[in-house]
């Protein structure tokens, strides 16, 4: 049998060993709370981080394209505008001029007549490609307004403009339709009204990939 005091002894360094081991137990919980903390803080922290500037880089991908759009937009619209102007008034100055003239056609006409023809160049040497820069750029709406509306009417009051041309060459010509200041002046409202709904669109951001595509 033992003596008292060795058990007392015994007991009191198993006490000691207990209270060590509990409190290494106990740092080595502190230290894994520690550790899985500055995971959860560093990757999850890393994740939120990388979401947020996706987003952000997403949102100025957006913009930028948003921007290069309007930017297009703005140059078709002006080169269209432009021709439309053009054309229109080349339209009025010979027929003007035509309606002056009595048995013989001016030199005043004859001069109107070749800037006509020159616009008409112009105007058929791009019209493919500016359909297609109007459909990409504003929507299906846009591009049929101006080739069977616009373009239409251009068309009819063009023919019926080069038939009073051809009256002073052959009085007997075929008529090629009717012209007259309220065609043209109608015409004009039809253009003035179609550059105003490309500028809206181009001010609501209505362009490009976000144009109406029918």
């Amino acid at each position: 049998m033992m003596p008292a005091a060795g058990r007392s002894g015994y007991g009191a360094d198993r006490g000691v060993w207990q209270r060590e081991n509990d409190l290494r137990g106990g740092l080595v919980k502190e230290l894994i709370l520690l550790v899985v903390g500055f995971l959860l803080t560093t990757v999850l922290g890393g994740l939120l981080g990388f979401f947020f500037q996706q987003r952000t880089w997403a949102h100025q991908h957006r913009v930028q394209i948003q921007d290069h759009d309007r930017d297009r937009a703005v140059l078709v619209f002006e080169e269209i505008s432009r021709l439309l102007d053009k054309r229109l008034y080349r339209l009025r100055l010979l027929y003007w001029s035509l309606a002056e003239d009595t048995d013989t056609r001016s030199e005043r006409s004859e001069s109107r007549m070749q800037d006509y023809r020159q616009v008409l160049y112009e105007w058929n040497d791009s019209i493919n490609r500016n359909l297609a820069l109007i459909e990409q750029y504003f929507g299906i709406d846009i591009r049929d307004r101006l080739d069977y509306r616009v373009g239409t009417t251009f068309v009819a009051l063009g023919r019926a403009v080069e038939a009073m041309w051809r009256l002073f060459d052959s009085p007997t010509a075929a008529n090629g339709g009717q012209i007259d200041d309220a065609l043209l002046a109608e015409l004009e409202s039809q253009i003035y009204h179609y550059n105003l709904d490309m500028l809206r669109a181009i001010q609501d951001g209505r362009v490009g990939r976000s144009a109406g595509r029918g």
